[in-house]
């Protein structure tokens, strides 16, 4: 008994020690909700786009953020409260979510991990401390990369390298041999560059060797490189290892990027090799040849291609299971066609692509990855979009079915949103650089020509020539510094003076003045609809904010807020 209490003493310690850690800044505290000052800001820095910008905004604005913020939250606790989360959809949509996360949190665990440590980082980090100032020569090996065309080319560059080292210019040299089309001409400079630029067995003998010496031949996928190092200097301003670690991870899954590929294709071979995978060809055979048999179309659905018999046959076994040719058929869908079916590896793929993921998420769920990402941020967040989209469907969509009535009622309350504003007709001559001739039709319509016959003869818009310039009716804003012009003018058969747009020119006669009025309902009737659906939902919506909000009361602590950043005086929190 004596010891069971020791121990029981020793996990509550382990337990509150390892729940010591940075206390975070409460800014808010809805319902059981508690919204933290980071919280607060990374939202207020996402909405205006930047540190700078969010620094500026007003206490009011801060408020107002705060505010939209809790009203989520107190809808995910209505939501709660209701019981949607134990809706079996719901249910069924969030193990989705977190299954898929426990298969990145194990590709995280068995590939990246393995493959980009904190040892590769740190010498990541080290190495990129420094940068290099070189030049270089290459000789380039065909693509082919045949042994003897290699050979050669390995023969050529030991030969310059020998002649540099008895002091052959390496500017010179670069100029005459390098095959490098970037940098030849200039010598072969390639300036200053840093750690993790330059491809792995380039970087490694330039920071390998010291300045003033030539480092090479060195074997790249383009070929072979003579390498100069001029000269070498720390990098300036540059973060802690601890504050760059995982940013020098992301950045490494590029380097890395065919490790980790051939990484992650060994544990999953390895996994089908554990599940004891195994296919069983002749099936397979049956699924390709009727694929291969020009009668049959891959362009449509496969299943009336075989019988039922042949559905159920089993092309492969492992562990718990087993896969049929119908499951084959499902997996495919409609991309039959986008597979070389002459080539058995495709179905053997398609068998993989079925099988293969069973067997990563039984790995992720034996791990207790399904269980560590159903407790993931990002998982729970998605819980909560889910939950608070049901509830608002159920308290604002579904509840708001405007009738005939409303719609009429809205718009006679609200005519002054109905008003058609005042509208001119004009016809346009439209005169492509020539402002002489823009002038002369100008001071002949004036005196009086029909201004008609004057477009037809000398308008040059290709989209109005049929109707002789014609144009309208049309509002103030449209049609630029033409419909600027329009609204200038005040009674029909009004000729403007010239107008200068872009590089051209336009003469306008204003043909009618349509004045301002309210539209009917039968003119209005479709505006008005969506208008009054949007007014019931803004309201609906303001009522589930209050309703919530009522419910799970909202404190918001003025002095942290404050504290986000410097204030201007005008902008302080009231007392």
């Amino acid at each position: 008994m004596k010891i069971r209490y020791t121990i029981t003493a020793a996990l509550a310690i382990l337990v509150m020690v390892a729940g010591c850690g940075p206390k975070e800044e409460i800014v808010a505290k809805v319902g059981r909700e508690k919204i933290t000052l980071k919280e607060f800001k990374d939202t207020f820095v996402s909405r205006f786009q930047g540190e700078e910008n969010a620094a500026k905004r007003s206490y009011q604005d801060r408020e107002q953020t705060l505010r939209e913020i809790a009203i989520g939250r107190a809808k995910y606790q209505e939501a709660q409260a209701r019981g949607l989360d134990k809706r079996d959809e719901v249910k069924e949509q969030q193990e989705k979510i977190a299954r898929r996360k426990a298969l990145d949190l194990l590709y995280e665990e068995k590939v990246i991990n393995a493959v980009i440590t904190d040892e590769a980082a740190k010498d990541f980090y080290d190495k990129s401390g420094i940068e290099l100032k070189g030049r270089h020569i290459l000789l380039r090996t065909s693509p082919g990369d045949a042994a003897r065309d290699s050979a050669a080319v390995k023969v050529r560059a030991d030969s310059i390298k020998s002649a540099l080292d008895k002091g052959l210019d390496f500017k010179a040299a670069a100029k005459m041999f390098s095959e490098d089309a970037t940098s030849a001409a200039d010598s072969g400079d390639l300036g200053w560059f840093p750690w993790g630029r330059m491809v792995d067995e380039f970087q490694e003998a330039a920071w390998a060797a010291e300045p003033g010496k030539i480092a090479g031949p060195v074997r790249t996928s383009y070929g072979y490189h003579l390498i100069l190092v001029e000269d070498k200097r720390p990098v300036e301003g540059r973060t802690s290892f601890d504050e760059s670690r995982e940013q020098i991870k992301t950045q490494l899954r590029q380097v890395y990027s065919d490790k980790l590929m051939e990484t992650a294709r060994n544990y999953v071979t390895k996994l089908s090799e554990k599940n004891n995978l195994e296919l069983n060809q002749a099936n397979l055979d049956v699924f390709r040849n009727r694929l291969l048999d020009p009668t049959v179309s891959k362009a449509q659905d496969l299943a009336p291609m075989f019988t039922e018999e042949q559905k159920t046959l089993v092309v492969a076994t492992y562990s718990g299971g087993k896969a049929t040719i119908a499951d084959l058929i499902e997996k495919i869908g409609s991309n039959a066609a986008r597979a070389d079916w002459n080539d058995p590896q495709s179905v053997t793929d398609l068998v993989h692509s079925i099988a293969e993921p069973k067997f990563l998420e039984k790995d992720a769920e034996q791990l207790g990855l399904y269980r560590k990402a159903m407790r993931d941020p990002e998982v729970q967040a998605q819980e909560r979009q889910t939950l608070m989209r049901i509830l608002e469907k159920e308290e604002v969509t579904d509840k708001v079915n405007p009738t005939a009535e409303d719609e009429k009622r809205y718009y006679e309350n609200h005519l002054g949103e109905f008003i058609q504003p005042e509208m001119r007709t004009i016809r346009e001559i439209f005169i492509k650089d020539d402002s002489a001739k823009a002038a002369r039709i100008s001071a002949r319509a004036k005196a009086g020509e029909n201004f008609a016959k004057l477009a037809r003869q000398f308008n040059e818009k290709e989209s109005t020539k049929a109707d002789t310039g014609r144009l309208g009716p049309f509002d103030e804003k449209r049609f630029g510094l033409i419909g600027k012009t329009a609204f200038q003018m005040t009674k029909a058969g009004d000729v403007s003076e010239v107008v200068l747009v872009g590089k051209n020119f336009s003469v306008v006669q204003l043909l009618e003045i349509i004045p301002s009025r309210t539209k009917t309902w039968e003119e209005a009737q479709s505006d008005a609809k969506r208008r009054c659906r949007q007014s019931m939902t803004e309201s609906a919506q303001k009522a589930l904010e209050e309703m919530v909000l009522g419910k799970f009361k909202l404190n918001i602590k003025a002095d942290v807020l404050a504290t986000a950043w410097p204030l201007p005086e005008q902008s302080a929190p009231k007392p």
